[in-house]
């Protein structure tokens, strides 16, 4: 294997971003059910997004960035990016969530990777405007692994894919080695394995000579 690709909220990380930045204008509960219906595949990752992010509008910068600055990685994941870094493993986050909350956990462990496919939110007058941009908010994981194997002249088959969600389905069918990582019951049909923690990833990794 010569790369893995990880999904970020709910696998690198425990919990989910836009439901923290949702948190600093009292729409919490109204994101967190829209999150699970679409991470069930209930509805489309895009119908989701938009969804998720109109109700965002009116945060401070400010604010979003302190909600970016308190993201963290899942503990070991840090130890873990480095171990395979060690291995020579190129690294990378797809991720439906935002550059800046990824960027802040990567920086609070001190690491970092490869490649961050993510979206970012847009600020008008120092506030969020709801709306949002990126390469992934109208194409699927597969394509942004695609992309990536091209660039780095990587074989899908020699692809470690890891991830919880119903948007994460399209890299782990192609994955040379697809893991789900506490993953929705629609999401189980598609993993090779499945894992429950990081410890146990590190198992899987290490079992596969990955790491």
């Amino acid at each position: 294997m010569q790369l893995v690709v990880f999904d970020f909220d709910g696998t690198l990380s425990e919990g989910e971003m836009i439901v923290e930045l949702a948190t600093k204008v009292g729409h919490r509960s109204q994101i967190s059910e829209i999150t699970e219906k679409s991470m069930r595949g209930e509805i489309t990752f895009d119908e989701s997004l938009d969804l998720r992010t109109d109700l965002l509008k009116g945060i401070s910068k400010d604010d979003a960035d302190r909600v970016y600055r308190n993201t963290y990685l899942r503990p070991g994941m840090g130890e873990l990016l480095e171990n395979l870094k060690e291995k020579n493993i190129k690294i990378a986050i797809i991720t439906g969530g935002f550059s800046e909350g990824v960027e802040g956990a990567l920086e609070n462990s001190n690491v970092s990777v490869d490649w961050i496919v993510a979206n970012d939110l847009l600020v008008d007058k120092g506030c969020l405007t709801g709306e949002v941009r990126g390469e992934f908010i109208h194409k699927s994981k597969r394509e942004a692994l695609e992309k990536i194997c091209t660039m780095a002249k990587i074989s899908i088959e020699d692809v470690v894919a890891i991830g919880d969600g119903a948007n994460d389905i399209p890299m782990l069918e192609v994955a040379g080695l697809a893991i789900g990582f506490k993953p929705k019951e629609i999401v189980k049909e598609y993993c090779d394995v499945i894992v429950e923690n990081t410890e146990e990833l590190r198992g899987i990794l290490t079992e596969k000579n990955v790491l």
